[in-house]
C-alpha cells in the first residue's frame, strides 16, 4: 500500500484531490557525480488539512537560501534548476499570504527513507512547550541541555597543539644534511687521499731524515710517533682553517638558496645555523681521518731498511724481495698485484650484489646508489692499480712520436701507489658530477597516458567545490566551457591538507587527499613504480587496489614515489594517520607511482572517500583532457569562467617541471662538492706532477745527454699524467 499524505486544503481544491485519491510527488535527489535526478513517489491522501494551527506554521521548512528571503516566487534563486516560467498568478498569491506553509505532511519513517543522503536524513529539529512554559524558557533550557550533552570533537572540532605541530612540521620534510653527508663521502675521501699523498711526498722527501733517526737509536715506533706529533699539530691547524672555509661554505650556499635557487625552496627566509657541536665534531674527525692516513703512511717506512733511507732509496724492500722472489719463480701465492686483482674482483661482487638487493626492494634505492658507486669505484681502482703493478715483458722500440709516447704512458708504473692515489682522488670528484647529473629529469610529453602527467594536459584547482557534473551542462556553464568543447574532465575530490611534495619545506602533518572515481581507475593511466598487487589484474593496474577491503582497520591508499620515500619516509605497506574531529583515519600505501602530478596528494577510492569524509562536498581538483592544440584556449576559458570558483588552472607539464626545478636545484648543490672534489683532485695531481718531476731530475737529464730534446722529455711527462 502507498504511504499517507496529508494536504492543506489550498493545495486540496488547486489539485481538485479528495481522501483516498492516489498522488504521485516528483523530486529531485543529489546523485554523484554531481547532478540532480528526478524521482517520483506514489502516496494515497490521508486527509486534508485547513492552514490552521500547526499546519499553518512557516517555520516548519528549513531557512533554504536563495528562497526564504525572497519576495515574490519569481525572485527565487535556488542552486538547483527550476523553471520559473510555470509559476502561475495563484502560486504568487499563496507565495504572498502564507510564504513557506508546507503544502503537504508524510511520515517522518517515510521522508528519512526517501531523501537520506551522505549528509543525514533530517534537516531540522523541533521542541514543544512543555506545560505552561513559556517558549523563550522552553528555548533556554533546551539550549542549555543540549550545550551540556553535545561533544564538540562528535561535530568536527578539533584541538590541535599549534606550537606542537609547528615545530614537528619545522623539522622538515626532508634530512638534506644526510644527502649532503653522502655526496660530501666523495670530497672527504678525496681530501683525505690528498692529505695522505701530500704527506707521503713529505716523508719520502725527508727519507735520509728518516734513515738518520732510526741509525743513531730510534726506534720505528719512536720515528712514528715523532712524526705523528708532528703531523698531528698541522692537522689541527688545517681542522681550525676547515672550520672557518666550512662556515664560509655554508654561507655562501644560503646566499645561494636565497638568490639563484630560489624556486627550489619557495622563500627567501633562510639563515645559516651554526652549532658549535657540530663544528667541534667535525674537526675531531677530520683530525682522526687524517692522522689515520698518516700513521699508514709511516707504516710503509718501517719495512725499508735504513741504509736504504739514508740513501734515498724508499722502495719497499719486501715488496722487491717479492719481485725478485716471484721472477725466480720461488713465489707464486701472494704479491701485491694479486691482492689489487683480489680486491677489484670483491668490491665489483660487492657492487653488483648491492645492485641485485636494492632491485628486490630489500635496502633502500639511495643506499644502494651510494653503496653500490663506491664498490664499483673501487674495484676500478683496484682494477689499475693491478695494471699498473703488471710484469713487464717487452721492450719498447721504433722511431718518432708514438714509442716517446708509450715511455711516458710505462712511467706511470713507476710508483703505482702514488698514481692510484693521483686517479683516485679525480675520480671521486668525477663520479660525482657525473652522477648526479644523471638524476636530471625532463619535462614529460603531457600526450603520454602513462607518463607523470597521466595524458592530462591541464589540471585545474578550484577554492570552491564544483557541485555539478563537469561532464554535463551545468558544469560546463559554471566552468566556462560551451558544449561543443572536445574535451572531457576527470573531477576529482579533494581534502585540503599539507602539501607533501618536495615543493613544502615542512613535514606533512595531515596530508592532502584525493578522491578518483570507477571510470579514473578502470582507465588505468599513470606509470607506477611499485605495487602489492598479487593479482594479475592488479599488477596491470594498480589503480584496482583502492577497491581492496583492508577491513574496518585501515583503508587503501596510493602515494607518489618520490613523496613516500623523501617527504613521508614511508614504504609500501605502511601507514598514514589522519585526524579527523575526534577520530583517526589509517591511510594503508599499496602502491606508488612513478614521478607524477600528484607528488602533494595521496589518493584514495571516490567510495572511501565520501564514506570517511562526507562533509567535502563537490570536486576542488579536475584534470582536463583536450587536445594539444587547445590546451591554451581551454585554460583561458577556465580561468575566466570559473573566476568565482576560485579557479587555478595549470599546464601538468608546468606542475611537474616545478617538482623537477627542486630537485634539479639540490642537484646543482650537490655538484658543488664533486666541483670542490675536482679542484682537490687537481691539486692532488699537480702535486704528483712535481714530485715526478723532481724525483726524476737524473733521469731526464740523462734523457737529454743522450739526445733526447725538450719537446721530448715535456711529452714523456705530459703522456704520464694525462693518463691519470
Amino acid at each position: 500500500a502507498s504511504p499517507p499524505i496529508v494536504l492543506n486544503d489550498w493545495t486540496a481544491r488547486d489539485l481538485a484531490a479528495r481522501v483516498g485519491d492516489p498522488l504521485t510527488l516528483e523530486y529531485y535527489t543529489w546523485e554523484e557525480p554531481g547532478r540532480l535526478v528526478t524521482h517520483t513517489a506514489e502516496f494515497q491522501i490521508a486527509a486534508v488539512a485547513p492552514i490552521a494551527g500547526a499546519a499553518a506554521d512557516r517555520d516548519l521548512a528549513p531557512i533554504y537560501p536563495g528562497i526564504t528571503e525572497a519576495k515574490t516566487l519569481g525572485d527565487w534563486d535556488p542552486p538547483f534548476p527550476i523553471d520559473l516560467h510555470r509559476i502561475r498568478r495563484i502560486d504568487e498569491d499563496y507565495w504572498e499570504r502564507y510564504r513557506t506553509t508546507p503544502k503537504a505532511f508524510i511520515p517522518l519513517e517515510v521522508g528519512r527513507r526517501l531523501w537520506r543522503s551522505r549528509f543525514g536524513d533530517r534537516t531540522s529539529v523541533r521542541v514543544a512547550t512543555a506545560g505552561e512554559g513559556s517558549p523563550a524558557g522552553t528555548r533556554d533550557r533546551y539550549l542549555a541541555h543540549l550545550r551540556a550533552a553535545i561533544d564538540p570533537l562528535a561535530l568536527g572540532l578539533s584541538v590541535r597543539d599549534i606550537r606542537g605541530d609547528g615545530v614537528a612540521a619545522s623539522r622538515g620534510a626532508t634530512d638534506f644534511g644526510e644527502y649532503f653527508t653522502y655526496f660530501s663521502f666523495f670530497l672527504v675521501f678525496s681530501a683525505l687521499m690528498l692529505a695522505a699523498l701530500f704527506f707521503r711526498l713529505g716523508v719520502e722527501q725527508r727519507a735520509r731524515e728518516v734513515g738518520l733517526l732510526r741509525a743513531v737509536g730510534f726506534t720505528t715506533t719512536g720515528v712514528r710517533r715523532l712524526f705523528l706529533t708532528e703531523a698531528c699539530v698541522l692537522a689541527a691547524i688545517g681542522g681550525l682553517l676547515g672550520v672557518a672555509g666550512a662556515v664560509a661554505y655554508g654561507a655562501v650556499m644560503m646566499i645561494g638558496l636565497r638568490t639563484w635557487w630560489s624556486g627550489a625552496v619557495g622563500t627567501t627566509a633562510l639563515v645559516l645555523h651554526v652549532s658549535p657541536l657540530s663544528l667541534a665534531a667535525g674537526a675531531a674527525g677530520a683530525l682522526i681521518a687524517a692522522m689515520v692516513c698518516i700513521w699508514w703512511t709511516l707504516g710503509s717506512l718501517s719495512r725499508i731498511s735504513e741504509r736504504s733511507l739514508l740513501a734515498g732509496d724508499i722502495t719497499d724492500d719486501r715488496v722487491g724481495r717479492l719481485s725478485s722472489a716471484h721472477a725466480r719463480g720461488q713465489l707464486r701465492a701472494y704479491t701485491p698485484r694479486t691482492a689489487s686483482l683480489v680486491g677489484a674482483i670483491g668490491f665489483g661482487l660487492l657492487g653488483a650484489t648491492l645492485v641485485g638487493i636494492s632491485l628486490s626492494g630489500a635496502i633502500s634505492r639511495t643506499a644502494a646508489f651510494f653503496g653500490a658507486g663506491t664498490s664499483l669505484l673501487v674495484a676500478c681502482l683496484c682494477g689499475v692499480a693491478a695494471s699498473l703493478r703488471r710484469p713487464l715483458h717487452s721492450s719498447l722500440g721504433g722511431y718518432g712520436w708514438r714509442p716517446v709516447w708509450r715511455l711516458g704512458l710505462r712511467n706511470a708504473a713507476d710508483r703505482p701507489g702514488r698514481s692510484v692515489l693521483a686517479i683516485g682522488v679525480v675520480a671521486s670528484a668525477t663520479f660525482i658530477l657525473i652522477a648526479v647529473d644523471a638524476f636530471r629529469r625532463d619535462a614529460p610529453i603531457a600526450a603520454d597516458r602513462h607518463a607523470g602527467t597521466g595524458g592530462y594536459p591541464l589540471v585545474v584547482e578550484l577554492l570552491l567545490p564544483l557541485v555539478s557534473d563537469p561532464n554535463g551542462r551545468d558544469g560546463r556553464e559554471a566552468l566556462g566551457l560551451s558544449g561543443g568543447d572536445q574535451i572531457a574532465i576527470e573531477p576529482l575530490r579533494l581534502l585540503p591538507g599539507d602539501d607533501a611534495s618536495c615543493l613544502n619545506l615542512y613535514a606533512p602533518i595531515s596530508p592532502r587527499v584525493v578522491g578518483v572515481s570507477r571510470t579514473f581507475i578502470d582507465s588505468g593511466r599513470f606509470a607506477f613504480q611499485s605495487a602489492l598487487a598479487p593479482s594479475t589484474a592488479e599488477r596491470a593496474n594498480p589503480w584496482l587496489l583502492l577497491n581492496r577491503d583492508l577491513g574496518a582497520d585501515a583503508v587503501p591508499a596510493i602515494g607518489d614515489a618520490n613523496s613516500i620515500t623523501y617527504v613521508l619516509h614511508k614504504s609500501l605497506g605502511d601507514d598514514i594517520v589522519i585526524t579527523r574531529g575526534n577520530r583517526s583515519v589509517r591511510l594503508r600505501l599499496v602502491a606508488a607511482l612513478a614521478d607524477s602530478i600528484f607528488q602533494g596528494e595521496l589518493l584514495m577510492s571516490d567510495a572511501n572517500f565520501s564514506r570517511l569524509f562526507p562533509d567535502q562536498e563537490g570536486y576542488r581538483l579536475l584534470l582536463v583532457d583536450t587536445p594539444p592544440d587547445r590546451v591554451t584556449q581551454v585554460s583561458a576559458a577556465i580561468r575566466d569562467g570559473a573566476a568565482d570558483l576560485g579557479a587555478d588552472v595549470v599546464e601538468s607539464r608546468t606542475r611537474l617541471a616545478e617538482f623537477h626545478t627542486v630537485e634539479n636545484t639540490y642537484l646543482s648543490t650537490f655538484q658543488a662538492l664533486g666541483s670542490l672534489g675536482l679542484l682537490v683532485g687537481t691539486v692532488g695531481l699537480a702535486a704528483v706532477v712535481l714530485r715526478n718531476v723532481l724525483e726524476r731530475r737524473r733521469e731526464l737529464a740523462l734523457l737529454g745527454a743522450v739526445g733526447y730534446g725538450r719537446r721530448h722529455i715535456f711529452t714523456i711527462v705530459v703522456a704520464e699524467n694525462l693518463l691519470l
